[in-house]
């Protein structure tokens, strides 16, 4: 959970507000009684929320609490032990089984509550207006602490084994990112294995058959050219881009080219070049469907 400090920063609680909450709570405080009250009556009207207070005692404490909160938000000090307070909120609402939509519910009634009285002590509309500029943060605050610390007991009661699940999410994605990593190696590996091939196509054109040498060259440089173009599409994805799907298609179709340049030398079999050119022709629909789709995510 953040601190206390970080989250006024992000509600831009300046001094001005500080120097609004004593006047705040001049207004609010004498209406404490009267504010835990009608929120009584107002929990007490929703069955669900009603079936919580099945005695008196637990109304009384419903109002104990109501005040105390109001009295810390309006008076503070905004420190760990309100943010631990707060937060302890949460978590007891979690541990009753009150739904969190009532919470949110509930502060929307203490909110409109206020915001009302205010409008009702103070004519002047520019300190009326900054009075509840300063009232809605301390309500937000105070709101945000209990809903974040109420999906976090939320996320441990549902899930038992929570803490040993997070570390294995968090194991997982170790896993996960060192395969990466094999497989990048892997890549550089396969791509110094196809430049000795290369290599030994250009040896044997000079030294044996010229033309089915070239041939053979040049197949082996296209799949090095879509190999390193496979690792370059690799290392983009380990640093967090997008990974495409439309180079291993490439990678086929360079594989099934250099097959037939090869293949014109090994044998004149038309069958055997007609499944070969069919299957480049279903792979060359295959990288357009699949190139089409990527360019239009």
């Amino acid at each position: 959970m953040e601190t206390m400090d970080d989250i006024r920063k992000s509600y831009q609680f300046s001094e001005t507000d500080e120097k609004n909450l004593p006047r705040l709570a001049k207004i609010l405080m004498p209406l404490s009684d009267e504010l835990a009250r009608d929120f009584y009556e107002y929990l007490m009207a929703d069955p669900r929320t009603a079936s919580y207070f099945p005695n008196p005692k637990g109304g009384k404490r419903r109002d104990e609490t109501i005040r105390e909160w109001l009295r810390r938000i309006l008076t503070g000090p905004y420190d760990r032990r309100l943010l631990i307070r707060l937060a302890r909120i949460g978590q007891v609402h979690v541990k009753i089984g009150l739904p969190g939509h009532y919470v949110n519910a509930g502060m929307n009634y203490i909110r409109s509550y206020c915001v009302r009285q205010v409008e009702a002590a103070v004519s002047e509309r520019v300190t009326r207006e900054d009075l509840l500029e300063t009232l809605n943060k301390v309500l937000d605050i105070s709101l945000d602490i209990m809903t974040g610390s109420y999906r976090e007991a939320e996320l441990k009661k549902v899930f038992l084994s929570y803490r040993v699940e997070s570390k294995l999410i968090q194991w997982s994605e170790r896993f996960v990112q060192g395969l990466n990593l094999l497989l990048t190696i892997g890549l550089v590996v396969m791509a110094l294995a196809l430049a000795a091939l290369f290599a030994s196509d250009v040896f044997y054109a000079f030294t044996g058959n010229l033309e089915k040498g070239v041939i053979k060259a040049l197949g082996s440089l296209l799949i090095l050219w879509m190999l390193i173009e496979l690792l370059h599409t690799e290392v983009r994805h380990l640093r967090g881009g997008k990974f495409r799907v439309v180079v291993f298609v490439e990678l086929a179709l360079a594989a099934f080219i250099r097959k037939i340049f090869v293949a014109s030398f090994d044998t004149q079999d038309p069958v055997t070049f007609g499944l070969l050119l069919g299957a480049l022709l279903v792979l060359g629909l295959v990288f357009f469907l699949v190139g089409r789709t990527e360019n239009s995510a």
